[in-house]
């Protein structure tokens, strides 16, 4: 069965609480920033699943626009004013007082399939911020794994660059002592400047990196100061297929995709529950006293109003065939986000394995062979055995596959985060 990181759903379980403030980052977490620490912010400090939140609320307060009955309509009116303007009550003035109110009644179902589509449209919203916070969590593990990856080479460089320093040192020792050949120490120094120039590089990749992840976890302040940790490597990645389709019919795009295709079939029964007439009610009240100078008022009555919409233009046709085309619309989008997911459980297991393999030939074989190669041409090379080509040849060797173990890794903590977050479902997002 496919495991989840308990660590990952409760991430996911804080998102679907309200929008709390990015807290600042301590300084010492900044020093030595856990991938875990990092996942930990994206809910609240991430722009992305910031900005999403604000989505869902607006999708609540279309919920309580869709399930609000319309409002009676009061009018107020006066007739045959003439001159029985003066003093006194208004009510008593012998001119003809009306008050009506008219009332809507929506028949066929209307007001429950208008709040059925807004509530269906509000969960897709809901699922769409579990997706955004999916896709936001593997952007930051990218980037704390990338900054990882370019402190971890530049401490290898600067260690390359310590011992390169200590050989040019020695060596020129020996040219001056007639003990090696002036051309030596021409080649260390050549590969001497090559790193050199490699440090400087990685310098300037980490600092950027640095910015690139304080962005996304609201740490801007303590860009410069981001040290990335290494991340647990130890979770196995199985196969099973059963849990994998699973997996796809739980994930949020696909949640968000089956919320929107159940939102088109309402409305799709809306739109068609449109050619039932609404009934307009009206009840009115008039009053027309009588006077001196008016004796033709009628007292007061009280007259029933019943009116309905005449469909001589049109039916609502366009409208059930508008409502018709987005339903297969959305059927059609429910359709591909469920290949494309099964596509990238697919693509994020194999990634995950195939960097579990990479870094086991890495560690278990080529890291060792080097260290043995590296370590003979050091002897041989202080033997006189062989060459300084020989020995540099060997210490690039074992430098690109100590990076080349960086890189491993890096790779495969990004692989294994994708996985996890690819086969998370979203109802622990959604129902905590």
């Amino acid at each position: 069965m496919i495991r989840f990181a308990p660590s990952l759903a409760l991430f996911l379980v804080a998102l679907a609480g309200p929008a709390q403030a990015c807290a600042d980052l301590a300084p010492a977490d900044a020093a030595a920033l856990s991938l875990t620490q990092a996942l930990a912010r994206v809910a609240d400090c991430h722009p992305e699943a910031r900005a999403a939140r604000a989505a869902l609320s607006i999708a609540a307060a279309d919920v309580l626009v869709a399930g609000q009955a319309p409002n009676p309509q009061l009018t107020v009116g006066a007739g045959s004013v003439g001159n029985a303007l003066g003093s006194g009550s208004p009510w008593r003035k012998t001119f003809d007082h009306s008050v009506r109110l008219d009332q809507l009644f929506e028949r066929a179902g209307k007001p429950l399939l208008r709040r059925s589509a807004a509530e269906a449209s509000r969960s897709a919203v809901r699922a769409d911020l579990a997706d955004t916070w999916r896709r936001a969590t593997s952007a930051v593990a990218r980037a704390h794994q990338d900054l990882w990856a370019a402190q971890g080479r530049r401490a290898q460089l600067e260690a390359a660059a310590g011992l390169s320093a200590e050989s040019l040192r020695l060596l020129d020792q020996r040219v001056r002592a007639g003990d090696a050949p002036a051309l030596d120490a021409t080649r260390f120094r050549l590969d001497d400047a090559r790193l050199q120039a490699d440090l400087r590089q990685s310098g300037a990749d980490s600092q950027e990196l640095q910015r690139q992840l304080a962005l996304l976890i609201g740490a801007s302040a303590l860009a410069d100061r981001l040290q990335a940790q290494a991340a647990d490597l130890s979770m196995p990645v199985p196969v099973d297929a059963v849990a994998t389709s699973v997996a796809v019919e739980g994930r949020a795009d696909v949640a968000a995709a089956r919320a929107r295709l159940s939102a088109a079939a309402q409305l799709r029964d809306l739109a068609a529950a449109a050619r039932t007439r609404d009934l307009s009610v009206g009840l009115q009240l008039d009053h027309w006293p009588t006077g001196p100078g008016n004796g033709s008022g009628t007292g007061n009555t009280v007259s029933l109003s019943l009116s309905v919409p005449l469909f001589v233009h049109h039916a609502y046709e366009g409208e059930l065939a508008r409502a018709e085309a987005d339903l297969a619309a959305a059927q059609e989008a429910l359709r591909r986000v469920r290949d494309n997911a099964a596509a990238e459980l697919a693509r994020t297991e194999g990634q995950a394995r195939a960097a579990q393999d990479r870094r086991r030939l890495v560690v278990e074989q080529l890291e060792p062979a080097a260290e043995r190669v590296a370590a003979g041409a050091e002897l041989a090379y202080r033997r006189g055995a062989s060459t300084a080509l020989e020995l540099l040849d060997a210490r690039r060797s074992l430098r690109s596959v100590r990076l080349e173990r960086v890189n491993a890794d890096a790779e495969l903590a990004k692989a294994l985060v994708d996985w996890r977050v690819a086969a998370i479902p979203a109802d622990l997002s959604l129902n905590p």
